[in-house]
């Protein structure tokens, strides 16, 4: 990972750098190769087209299924009902 930076950095390549919070998982790829379904806006760098998103776009809406909901606590005499 830190020769794969490097070299980015050193030869100048723009390149997107993303790592998850346990630093165990990581991706890194120059911009000319980057996977068509990531997007990105970063200061005004940007791989997003107009077409690709429009700026009035809503979340799909979707109900949530009620059902009966029993949890019970580690302790034997907590059990939590919810109502339906």
């Amino acid at each position: 990972m830190r020769y794969q930076l490097n070299q980015l950095g050193q030869n100048k390549i723009p390149f997107l750098f993303v790592i998850d919070f346990e630093v165990k998982n990581f991706y890194i790829a120059p911009f000319d190769k980057l996977d068509s379904q990531i997007l990105f806006s970063i200061n005004g760098f940007s791989n997003v087209t107009e077409t690709q998103y429009a700026k009035n776009q809503r979340p799909q809406r979707f109900q949530l299924k009620k059902k009966r909901l029993v949890l019970q606590d580690t302790r034997p005499h907590l059990t939590v009902l919810s109502k339906k």
